[in-house]
């Protein structure tokens, strides 16, 4: 059988850490999870017109994306603020704050698979510190560069970040998904402001997090230069 080229992978580790610190549990798989939203980012860079003069002021491209909630969604692209020092954004953010459970790595305990039109978690661990909730910490973003020892070379960088559990009780997760933010703004007000689901997998094990432990997501991404 011929060998499937996949030019964009990924992989998700898991390792989980009781009250003293001590590995209790930990597992690798393949991520098969990548959704609509990120090929419309991708897709909506593509069409980007690129160097617009400084004065232009308003929106030059756009896509649609499905919110978490489930409506249609607005993520800028290209858009330009009339000053010249003030405005700008980013199409698709990661690097979430600590305890900031609205993008970035998020985590739920749904086994539901993926469908063509998934959009959400299915029944997410927010962030907190009272019965079934997770402490969420603040998201990493690390250039792991380029690996030539494989065939073909591949780029890599891991996203990565840590939970607690202070609930009182063991918490389990069984879903990891990645939420990216579509930010703009300029020197008078906010001009997008949206968060959306580009990832998400089951994992095909669930992770145990014991009271007082704590559980870290790491999630890498492979780009094959072949």
């Amino acid at each position: 059988m011929e060998e499937v080229y996949e030019p964009l992978r990924g992989w998700i580790e898991i390792e989980v850490r009781d009250k003293d610190g001590k590995l209790i549990q930990s597992g690798r798989q393949r991520m098969q999870s990548f959704l609509n939203n990120l090929l419309r980012i991708i897709e909506g860079e593509a069409k980007a017109v690129g160097g617009a003069a400084l004065n232009y002021y308003g929106l030059v491209q756009s896509t649609t994306v499905i919110l978490q909630d489930g409506t249609s969604g607005t993520a800028y692209i290209e858009w330009y603020s009339g000053s010249s020092y003030y405005g700008g954004g980013v199409p698709m953010a990661l690097k979430a704050s600590d305890d900031d459970d609205t993008y970035g790595i998020i985590v739920g305990s749904d086994t539901t698979p993926n469908t063509l039109n998934t959009y959400k978690i299915y029944s997410k661990i927010s962030h907190g510190t009272s019965s079934g909730r997770l402490d969420y910490g603040p998201v990493s973003v690390d250039d792991l560069g380029l690996d030539t020892s494989v065939s073909p070379p591949v780029y890599r960088y891991r996203i990565v970040r840590a939970f607690s559990n202070l609930s009182g009780a063991v918490i389990t997760i069984r879903e990891v998904g990645l939420v990216a933010r579509n930010y703009w703004k300029d020197e008078t007000a906010v001009r997008n402001d949206v968060k959306f689901l580009i990832a998400r997998d089951v994992l095909s094990t669930s992770y145990n997090v014991p009271n007082g432990g704590s559980a870290t997501v790491a999630i890498t991404i492979e780009v094959v230069l072949g």
